[in-house]
Order: structure tokens, then C-alpha cells, then sequence
């Protein structure tokens, strides 16, 4: 069997996976345009796979133009300037192709198809076959015996080989004459001019009749009427083209065959990659093993695990906590919700391999003896409600809420080791234990699934037999404890400790209390817009039957792709394992091709809203309050900011008409208002304070609106002239400038030119010449000292500003702008709500603060209450953090969320 070469035109792949994209392109969390690397890794490792090649290569375009543009100076003339936030993604493809273990090859004045030309030339034979992995037409004159091309379809993932037979039957021609045809018919997309006039149908019959441009012009006479006109007119063109056109088999490489010998992908090296990028789903389909632990120590190591028995048992322990001052605990429950948590035990640490549990409730198989729960519960109080003890915990929020529930006021919290590693390292996206662990301990967890099993094997965890209960809730106390001990003197180093012991930890507590208070839903609402939105829902469905002029399941991809893409003939977009993808962005890259596609777009819109917000939420109301009660989550945004879950209540849509009706349903208990207080351009306010640009200030200072003056300035126009659509555009403008946007990134912002938006960023620079200042500025700390910090100290290292990527480096740079603006007023918020939440407990008032949102705090407030809370809160958001620009807060009220903001 004959052994494979593959060879990639790696700029080629490169356009199509970022074109794929371009309607909703990916971006990480460090603002980095990851959609051409995204497509290009997943269709290389689709071939790895796939064909399982013996030799690969990766061939690029030189950085400097070829040879042909010296043989014909418009040679891709009327191609557009490649988009800057392609550009940085090339280098770091070609970072990609090494980092997985495949040569790249380029030459300095030939491009990726004369290097595809010239070792397919060199390596095909009997023994070898050569597949050039390209979708250019260009390359049907390589075709050979043992040459083949391996073409992307459509979409990123779906391939056809051609072969020499295969290009006879879709062109009609052999491949020894498609270089002349070529001649004769042009090329658009590179600007080859061809002979004008001459189109596909007369280029086809002239070489089928004469084979090649020479016997073409020797038997001139015999070409009757225009043809013959148009071919003498072109007959300069018509050679010039065929050297254009003509791929080269000689480019000089100094390489072997066995240079480009490929074992498959470096595993270890693809796995820390692709995890560097974020790109979870591309270690999951093709990164072998990536689910497995590698090089966790697994020696057995002693350990002194003690389960409490009796009360006395119990008093000893109490005893040695006291006297140590300081301990780790968890809580061992039997729902990971913990407003719904009811204990099942507790487990304490006050030193590396040690510790005790206290069952607290077991059904365990041999139904041990342990103490009297309520006993237990009486003993253990007043040492987790004595402050003077120093407590430790992992997700220590959890703990605080699941206690308070049984009755205990947890206080005295010193440390969590979760948000000791979020602060350390606020880009990891995973702080649990077991990551923790690995990570930091080279320890290898027992985890929840290994202790109550999966699937039908899957027990309560009150089943779990005692001891293998303790020895879990035991190591987690250890591990606790021994992460303190390393997170520790890291967070003194790093100069943290301020922010963690003023910030981060009172916060859980302010937390604690508004995921316990919740929030209250009006039912009857959200049961009239259901029924409302189904109602809307048949009616669109009538209309997608009808354009498709059958019925069908809507909702399965199979039966849609075939009515879209067989029945009505439109273009495929993307395929999947399972075919062809009929997702919201392919939809999306299909609008105004048919009037299916506008039906479909709102079925999956308003789908969407009624499965996520409006039948979900309802369902979500505890039984036990009758409210919701998410989770506000202080380690997942990079920046500091807060994020919620179960339900999202930061993604509820903020200006379209469904979300607002969403929010209406949020309503008080009866005798309170909702209240909400939002900051005012914050992050702008923050670019003044930042920046120190006199235009910024005297905006601010003065009252002008920013959005005009930015207007103002790019269009030329004054403040009284300035329309609703030029301040859309400056408000675009002010905000991704300060998110360190690109041109081209602007452009699709804004909706507008590259130039357009080149020329924008231009103006608000020479509008804001101390904003730009404060970038460069920004960027050299950050080079110095490879993070970037907020006023409070926060800090998000940024290693990769000094990368020789450019790719990495100015996804970096785009961090180290926006993060000391974002962070800051992250920390802004959060230290108004500590000082809200401590007025509010020490004026024993009885509103409640229950959800916040980025930049707006919602209350619950007492009627009898309002106006004191009105000013507490005004003045504790205004002056949370003194800046010099001021600081406004916009409060509303109202008798629902909608109303209120």
C-alpha cells in the first residue's frame, strides 16, 4: 500500500477558516480573534485523522511579495488589504503547525502552490502518493499518477479528492492543459487578465480543439469572427497569463522525504497549546488521552484520617481546633445547591495529612455509629461562630450559606483557597480542588463521581459507606489546608493581600446573604408571555412549513439541513460529524438568500428565550422560599468581575423588548419596591481618571456627552449638528477604543470601512491625545513587569506582550489596555456593596440587597425605607473609589426590575 504525503497551502486554509467565522467571530478571554486558528487546528487535525499520513508539511505564502508580482505589477491587485486581526492570527498558526509536531516550509520569493508544485514534482511515485491539500483550481495542472488534491468542499471540515480522472470529468480537460486554458480565460481573484472577451465556455472549446496557446496562435486563420479578433488583440495577455498562472516545480528547498516524516501530533505539547487558547472542544474531538491525569504521583502516602464516633470524640476535637486558632473545614451535603443543601457532614484539618469527620447523617451499608446530630450540630456552633478562630475553606461561600441554613453563623473567615488562586492567577479558568490539587500538589484527587459512582451505579451520597465518605471529606480539608500553604506567601508576594483580606473575602459573606435572599418571580407573568411566545411560535412555524412547502421537525438538524440545503437548494455553510450544520451562525451567513432563513432566525431567537428565561425560570423557584436564588460567582471573570449562574442572570437581554418583558417579571414582596442603582459610563470616567486627557476630563467635569464630543470630532461636525446615527457611531467608537479594537475591528462594530474606521481611530486619538498616552504607557509597564493592575491593586499577568507572535502579542496588549479600566470598575462595585451590606445591618434596616449586574445593584427595598436607602446607596457607589473625574449613579424604582432600570 502506498505510503501518503500531505501537503497544505496554509494561507489558503488559513482565509477559509477565518471567512467561516466572520459573522460571530471567536474570541477568548483575552480578546483575542481566535476564529482563524480555531478552523484551521480542527481541519488539520480532521485530516490527521481521517488519513493518518505518513509525511506532512504546511506550506505559507512568503511575508514579502513573489516573483510574479515583478513579471506583472496588478497581480492581485483587486484583492482587499487581509484583515489585521487575520494577519496576527498567521503567525501564530504557523506557532500552531510546529507546536503539533509539522514541518513549515516557506520560500522568499515563491508562494505556498510553487512549493506545493515542486514537491509534488519531487516525492510522487509508485511508492508515494503526493496530496495537495488546496482549493485552488490553479493546482489541476499538478494532477498526475501519483498526485492528488485533497479539496475543501464546503464549510471547514468537508473534503473531495480529485485525481486526474476526476478533473478530466469536471472540467472535460486533461491537467497537462489547464495551465493553457487558464491563459486564455483569466483569473479574477488573483487579477490575471487572460484574453478579454475570452470566457469559460470559448477558453474550453479553443484548447479542446488546438490543446495549447502556441497551436492556438499558429492556427490563427482557421478561428473565425471575434474569437479570432479578441485573440489576436490578447495575445501578449494570453502569454503573460500562462506564466502567471503556471505553478512552479522548482522552487530550490533543501529538504529530504524524511524531513516531513510524521508520527502524529505532540500530545503533551497540543494539550498545553490548545488549553493556552481556550479551545476546550478541540482537546476533546481530537487530542488523545486529554481527559486522563498525566504524572500525578501515586505513591500511598500516610495519613492520620480520624472519624468522630462519640460526643467525647467529638469534645477532643473541638479542644485541638481551639487550640490550634486556625483550621480548615467542609461541608459534605446532599445537593450542590446550596440554598437547598441539607448537611450530611463535616471534616476539619489543622495540619497536612490529618484531620477529622463528623457524620452528621448516613444510610451508609453497615449503618455505623456516629453522634446524635443535633448534639453535633449544638457542640460544633460556637466554634464556627466564634470570629477570634481563623477559618479556611475551599468555595468557602458554599459552606457560609449551607450553615447558615442549619443555624450556624459562620464567622471568622481567613482564607479561600479558590479566590487565593483566582487572584494569583485570574486567567486559569478552574479553580476547583481537583484541578488545584494536580496543579499545585501533584495529588491526585478522590473525586465526587469516584465516591457516589455514575449513571445507574450512581448512589446518594447518605449511601456512600461511612469510611469511604470520611476519606473523601477528610481529603478535602487536607488539601485545603496544604493549598493555604502554598497560596499564602504567593499572595504576600505578589502584594495581594490588601485586595484579598478588604475585597475578595468580604464579599463572600455579601454574597452569601443575596443568594440566600433571592429574588421573587411573578408566575402569572412569566405564564402569559409562555403562552404568548408559543402562540408566536405557531404562527412562525406555519410560515417555515410554507416556505418549505412541507412539515417537518424544526428542531432536528437532519430533517432541516435536508429541507434547506437538498429540497431548497441553498448553500452549505458548515458540516459536522453528523452532517451539515443548520446552527444560529449558519443561519445567520444564510440571511437574504431565502425567506425561510428570516422565519427560522426568529423561531430559534424566540425558542431560545422561552426554553432559557421563560419556562426556566419558573421552574428554578425553591420550594422552600418561594424565590430564585442564583449564584453569584467571584473567580470566572479574568477582570474581577462578578458573574452569575443557575439561572445567568447578567445575560438577560438589556434593550430588546423580550428582555425587557423578562426583567418586568422580577417584581418585590409585598410592601417593597425594587430599586436599581446603575453606574453612568463608568468605564469611559474610568479612561479620564486613567489617561488624564484634558477633552475627557472637561467632558465629564463639565457635563458635555462624551459620545457628541467623540462625534463632534470624527465627523467634523459641531455639537448642535450632530445626528442620533453619528453619536451610535461614536458611542462604538469611545467604547471599543478604550477594548484596544483594531480597524478592522472597528469596521465590523460599526458597520463600516476599514479605511473609514482606520481613519476614526486616527481622529479620536488627535481628540484624545492623552488617551493614547495612557496605552502606551499601559503597554511598557506591562512589558517591564508582565501584569497590569487596577487602582486596588488587582492584577492579570499579561506574559504573552512580549511574544514574537504577533498574534499573542497584541491580544496581550488589548488586555493590558482594558483590564486596569474593566478591573477597576469591578473592584469599584464590589466595594460598594460591602459597605451597603454593613449600612444595612447596622441601620437594622430590612431591605435587601438581591442581584447585581456588572455596573447596577438591584434592591429590594422597603417603602418606608426608600429614601434612606436611596442616599446610602448613591453615596456609597459615588464615593467607593475617589477618582478625578465624577462619578454618577443613576437610580430608579419601580414596581418591577424593568420599571426600576
Amino acid at each position: 500500500m502506498e505510503k501518503k504525503l500531505f501537503i497544505v497551502d496554509g494561507h489558503a486554509l488559513c482565509y477559509r477558516a477565518y471567512f467561516a467565522f466572520i459573522k460571530n467571530p471567536l474570541v477568548n478571554s483575552r480578546g483575542q480573534n481566535t476564529s482563524a486558528i480555531f478552523g484551521f487546528a480542527r481541519m488539520i487535525l480532521s485530516l490527521i485523522k481521517e488519513q493518518s499520513p505518513e509525511y506532512f508539511a504546511v506550506a505559507f505564502d512568503p511575508p514579502s511579495k513573489s516573483f510574479r508580482f515583478r513579471i506583472y505589477e496588478e497581480y492581485k491587485a483587486n484583492r482587499q488589504k487581509m484583515p489585521d486581526d487575520l494577519r496576527s492570527q498567521i503567525d501564530e498558526i504557523k506557532n500552531l503547525v510546529k507546536e503539533i509536531g509539522i514541518p513549515v516550509i516557506e520560500s522568499s520569493d515563491f508562494e505556498a502552490d510553487d512549493i506545493l508544485g515542486t514537491m509534488a514534482k519531487k516525492y510522487a511515485s509508485p511508492l508515494l502518493d503526493v496530496y495537495l491539500v488546496t482549493g485552488d483550481k490553479d493546482a489541476y495542472q499538478l494532477l498526475d499518477e501519483n498526485v492528488k488534491i485533497y479539496a475543501n468542499k464546503k464549510g471547514i471540515a468537508d473534503y473531495e479528492i480529485y485525481d486526474k480522472n476526476n478533473i478530466v470529468e469536471k472540467t472535460g480537460l486533461k491537467p497537462e492543459f489547464i495551465i493553457d486554458y487558464m491563459a486564455l480565460m483569466g483569473d479574477s481573484s488573483d487579477n490575471i487578465p487572460g484574453v478579454k472577451g475570452i470566457g469559460e465556455k470559448t477558453a474550453l472549446k479553443l484548447i479542446s480543439e488546438h490543446s495549447t496557446l502556441e497551436n492556438i496562435y499558429t492556427n490563427i486563420e482557421s478561428i473565425k469572427g471575434k474569437t479570432k479578433t479578441l485573440l489576436e488583440e490578447g495575445k501578449d495577455m494570453a502569454f503573460l497569463s500562462r506564466e502567471l498562472v503556471t505553478i512552479r516545480t522548482d522552487v530550490p528547498l533543501d529538504l529530504a522525504l524524511e524531513d516531513l516524516s510524521f508520527n502524529g501530533i505532540n500530545t503533551e505539547k497540543a494539550l498545553d497549546y490548545f488549553k493556552s487558547l481556550e479551545m476546550v472542544s478541540v482537546i476533546k474531538d481530537f487530542i488523545p488521552e486529554s481527559g486522563s491525569v498525566l504524572s500525578i504521583s501515586s505513591a500511598v502516602e500516610e495519613k492520620n484520617y480520624i472519624t468522630i464516633r462519640t460526643h467525647d470524640e467529638l469534645a477532643s476535637m473541638i479542644t485541638e481546633l481551639e487550640n490550634a486558632g486556625i483550621f480548615t473545614f467542609d461541608t459534605e451535603t446532599d445537593s450542590i445547591q446550596a440554598v437547598e443543601a441539607e448537611l450530611v457532614g463535616m471534616s476539619f484539618s489543622i495540619k497536612e495529612r490529618s484531620g477529622w469527620f463528623l457524620p452528621l447523617q448516613s444510610r451508609g451499608l453497615f449503618s455505623e455509629e456516629f453522634p446524635e446530630p443535633s448534639q453535633s450540630i449544638s457542640m460544633i456552633k460556637p466554634l464556627l461562630e466564634n470570629p477570634s478562630l481563623k477559618k479556611i475553606g475551599q468555595n468557602i461561600k458554599y459552606d457560609l450559606i449551607v450553615l447558615r441554613n442549619a443555624g450556624i453563623n459562620l464567622r471568622g473567615i481567613h482564607f479561600d483557597t479558590m479566590i487565593a488562586s483566582y487572584l494569583i492567577n485570574p486567567s486559569e479558568r478552574r479553580h476547583n480542588m481537583d484541578d488545584l490539587a494536580e496543579k499545585h500538589l501533584n495529588y491526585k484527587t478522590i473525586t465526587f463521581k469516584e465516591l457516589v459512582g455514575t449513571g445507574k451505579n450512581a448512589v446518594s451520597i447518605t449511601d456512600v459507606p461511612m469510611d469511604k465518605l470520611a476519606q473523601y471529606a477528610i481529603e478535602d480539608a487536607d488539601i485545603t489546608f496544604r493549598l493555604y500553604n502554598v497560596f499564602s506567601p504567593i499572595l504576600k508576594k505578589k502584594g495581594l493581600v490588601k485586595l484579598f483580606n478588604e475585597i475578595e473575602l468580604p464579599l463572600i459573606d455579601v454574597l452569601a446573604s443575596m443568594e440566600i435572599s433571592g429574588v421573587k418571580i411573578d408566575t402569572p407573568h412569566f405564564d402569559a408571555m409562555r403562552k404568548n411566545t408559543m402562540s408566536m411560535l405557531a404562527e412562525i412555524e406555519k410560515n417555515i412549513y410554507k416556505e418549505a412547502d412541507q412539515e417537518f421537525n424544526i428542531n432536528s438538524t437532519k430533517e432541516l439541513a435536508s429541507i434547506l440545503f437538498e429540497k431548497l437548494g441553498l448553500k452549505t455553510v458548515k458540516k459536522t460529524k453528523t452532517g451539515f450544520s443548520t446552527d444560529i451562525k449558519v443561519l445567520e451567513t444564510l440571511q437574504g438568500t431565502h425567506p425561510i432563513i428570516d422565519y427560522l432566525i426568529s423561531y430559534r431567537t424566540l425558542s431560545k428565550l422561552q426554553n432559557t428565561y421563560i419556562e426556566a425560570l419558573p421552574k428554578l423557584i425553591s420550594s422552600k422560599t418561594g424565590r430564585i436564588h442564583t449564584s453569584f460567582n467571584q473567580t470566572i471573570a479574568a477582570t474581577g468581575r462578578l458573574s452569575s449562574s443557575d439561572p445567568n442572570l447578567q445575560n438577560i437581554p438589556a434593550r430588546d423588548d423580550y428582555g425587557k418583558k423578562i426583567r418586568a417579571g422580577f417584581v418585590p414582596e409585598k410592601g417593597s419596591l425594587l430599586m436599581s442603582a446603575d453606574y453612568s459610563q463608568i468605564e469611559l470616567r474610568l479612561a479620564a481618571h486613567y489617561s488624564n486627557d484634558e477633552n475627557m476630563l472637561k467632558a465629564f467635569r463639565e457635563g458635555i456627552d462624551i459620545h457628541s464630543m467623540t462625534a463632534s470630532s470624527v465627523f467634523g461636525v459641531s455639537l448642535d449638528e450632530i445626528k442620533p446615527d453619528m453619536r451610535r457611531q461614536a458611542k462604538i467608537i469611545n467604547f471599543a477604543t478604550i477594548y484596544g479594537v483594531s480597524p478592522y475591528g472597528l469596521s465590523q462594530q460599526a458597520e463600516i470601512g476599514v479605511k473609514d474606521a482606520a481613519l476614526f481611530i486616527e481622529k479620536y486619538f488627535a481628540t484624545y491625545p492623552g488617551f493614547r498616552k495612557y496605552i502606551d504607557r499601559t503597554i511598557a509597564f506591562a512589558k517591564e513587569h508582565g501584569y497590569v493592575e487596577t487602582l486596588l491593586g488587582r492584577q492579570r499577568p499579561v506574559p504573552e506582550i512580549k511574544s514574537t507572535t504577533s498574534f499573542m502579542r497584541e491580544g496581550a496588549e488589548r488586555v493590558a489596555i482594558n483590564m486596569p479600566i474593566q478591573g477597576t470598575s469591578a473592584d469599584m462595585i464590589k466595594i460598594a456593596m460591602i459597605q451597603i451590606h454593613d449600612d444595612l445591618i447596622r441601620n437594622k434596616m430590612k431591605s435587601k440587597m438581591i442581584i447585581q449586574v456588572h455596573d447596577e445593584l438591584v434592591f429590594e427595598v422597603k417603602e418606608d425605607e426608600l429614601d434612606d436607602l436611596k442616599s446610602i446607596v448613591k453615596d456609597r457607589m459615588e464615593k467607593a473609589v475617589d477618582l478625578n473625574v465624577p462619578v454618577v449613579v443613576d437610580i430608579g424604582v419601580g414596581k418591577n426590575w424593568e420599571e426600576a432600570h
